[in-house]
């Protein structure tokens, strides 16, 4: 069973290898924002948004599917439907880690992590988070 919030921050935010759902070229967007600080925090993040190549000179994975093999954690920043389809289709055995910033999930996406024993964060946001550092 997967945990959920309390010490699960922590040990994502040890972890160096994520992925930004929802990655964005708009400065002013949270996909932008999260992947940048998350970027000059030192960490290897890999952007997933199927309508760009490039970000920031970065490449821009189309689906995750791409990537899985190298992300401990996966962060989102898209809308509750695109995450819980997101989630769906992942096996925990592929990733361990989900935090989903403000706005990208509801009940339904809890529930669902939950049931598939991901541990997930989902009452913070990963800027402030590092901000704190």
């Amino acid at each position: 069973m997967g945990k959920i919030n309390g010490n699960v921050k922590e040990e994502m935010l040890e972890k160096k290898n994520w992925a930004v759902i929802g990655v964005s070229p708009n400065e002013e967007k949270f996909g932008f924002k999260v992947f940048d600080a998350l970027k000059k925090h030192q960490y290897i993040v890999y952007g997933v948004n199927p309508k760009y190549d490039e970000i920031s000179g970065e490449k821009v994975y189309k689906e995750l599917q791409e990537v899985i093999d190298k992300v401990e954690c996966i962060n989102f920043v898209v809308n509750p439907k695109i995450t819980y389809k997101t989630i769906e289709n992942l096996d925990p055995s592929q990733v361990d880690y989900l935090w989903f910033q403000p706005g990208a999930y509801d009940d339904k996406v809890l529930e669902l992590g939950k049931k598939k024993g991901f541990n997930m964060v989902h009452d913070s946001c990963v800027l402030v988070e590092l901000g704190k550092r």
